[in-house]
């Protein structure tokens, strides 16, 4: 069992993370679709979403339905691009959707989740 001193330096810790930001995607590997999405943690993200989907509840059929008849193994996740910051709550909602639309004009055929 841990001891207050212990607790406080794990919720230290915690609060003071610098997670990665940014842009994500998931490719699927046969079709060649690839969805994007932004967030404030990419590693939250992808387990937040493969949980999703191999559950069958993700919020995009579309993708949720390349999942069901491909399978997790035909999926790529990726980082597309990351913000860089010093403080978390430094980066904005806008920031994020400002980095997206840039990277979907980068990428015109990528959809967004």
């Amino acid at each position: 069992m841990l001891d207050k001193e212990q607790k406080k330096a794990m919720v230290s810790n915690w609060k003071d993370r610098h997670p990665e930001m940014g842009v994500v995607s998931v490719k699927c590997k046969s079709t060649g679709e690839q969805f994007f999405d932004t967030t404030r943690d990419t590693a939250t993200w992808f387990n937040r979403h493969r949980f999703q989907l191999n559950w069958g509840g993700h919020p995009n059929k579309h993708l949720q339905e390349l999942w069901n008849h491909y399978g997790e193994d035909n999926f790529e996740p990726a980082v597309v691009s990351s913000l860089e910051y010093d403080h978390v709550e430094d980066v904005t909602p806008k920031d994020l959707k400002e980095l997206l639309e840039l990277c979907l004009l980068e990428h015109p055929q990528a959809k967004k989740l």
